[in-house]
């Protein structure tokens, strides 16, 4: 009877002391400066599961994200609701041409917006970007619920690892409701990541013509572009470099593959790096911990694509 008794007590000490160190930890992560909880509390607070691509945005939702508000329109975008008197250009894409981190008007897709409006041109740019979206889930996300809006255009926002395999996510209560539990997760997934191959070796593996993540993109692209014939869409893909390595960069030929798989579908390809070639790291990263582009990145990247967009829209 005693032992019972000391393994409730423990059990209960034990609970307590996980209780407090959540706590703890939810007062000093309120301040939004942790990348990882920010990016966790984005994936509960704006995004729901989805069979097929993993999770979607909710739609007509807000919330604020490391200090910055994400307010995502009726259809489940980081935009205002669609203007049925403009024609339409649909960025496509993943947490970096969401604008994670930065105000809405002074991310690249409304900088191309606001300067499209400046020049009379009778566009807007929808934003349907989603974070932690592959090639993959943000050209099926289209495909499947968002062909109604009939762009004119379609920008993807390509980054390296958009040939990735994607793991569906997880619907464990403990890591949705629980600072402590992601914590704890995220620290073990950095261990495992240290551990593998450098990021050089884990790129030039993934771009590997048969690896199964660089045929899943490829074939993605090659269903986009089926219907972008069919349709009539003029397709633009970006590519945007990898900004921890700007001053020395050793992923070029991978971006030589994916100018040439552009070509092979007629997508006008542009490449962001001699846009951002020789600007240091620390001039460009948002907050420590989170490898996203800054204002000041967004500012470049906004004024060289609505310079292209304007001179051949005109």
């Amino acid at each position: 009877m005693k032992k019972i008794k000391d393994i409730f007590i423990s059990l209960i000490i034990l609970i307590i002391g996980l209780f407090i160190l959540e706590l703890a930890l939810r007062l000093i992560n309120s301040d939004m400066s942790n990348y990882n909880i920010e990016m966790w509390k984005y994936a509960n607070e704006l995004k729901t599961q989805d069979s097929v691509l993993g999770h979607v945005h909710k739609k007509s939702k807000e919330a604020t994200l490391q200090n910055v508000e994400i307010k995502l329109n009726s259809l489940g975008m980081r935009s205002p609701e669609p203007n049925p008197d403009k024609k339409k250009i649909l960025f496509l894409g993943s947490s970096i041409s969401l604008g994670w981190g930065i105000e809405n008007e002074n991310s690249y897709a409304e900088i191309v917006n606001d300067r499209l409006n400046d020049e009379n041109l009778d566009y807007q740019v929808l934003n349907a970007s989603v974070g932690n979206y592959n090639t993959f889930r943000y050209t099926e996300n289209f495909l499947r619920n968002q062909t109604a809006i009939d762009p004119e255009i379609i920008v993807i926002n390509y980054f390296l690892n958009d040939a990735e395999i994607l793991p569906m996510g997880s619907g464990n209560f403990l890591l949705k409701n629980s600072e402590l539990a992601a914590s704890v997760t995220i620290a073990i997934k950095k261990m495992i990541a240290n551990n593998k191959e450098s990021l050089n070796e884990h790129y030039n593996t993934l771009y590997e013509p048969e690896n199964k993540g660089f045929k899943l993109m490829e074939g993605s692209l090659a269903k986009l572009a089926k219907y972008a014939k069919a349709e009539d869409i003029k397709v633009y893909l970006v590519l945007i470099p990898d900004i921890h390595f700007l001053q020395d960069y050793p992923f070029l030929p991978i971006h030589n593959k994916i100018k040439t798989i552009s070509q092979d579908y007629d997508f006008e390809f542009i490449d962001l790096y001699e846009t951002l070639k020789g600007v240091s790291f620390e001039k460009l990263q948002i907050i420590p911990g989170d490898s996203h582009p800054n204002e000041f990145g967004h500012t470049l990247i906004g004024k060289k694509l609505s310079d292209i967009l304007i001179s051949e829209l005109k």
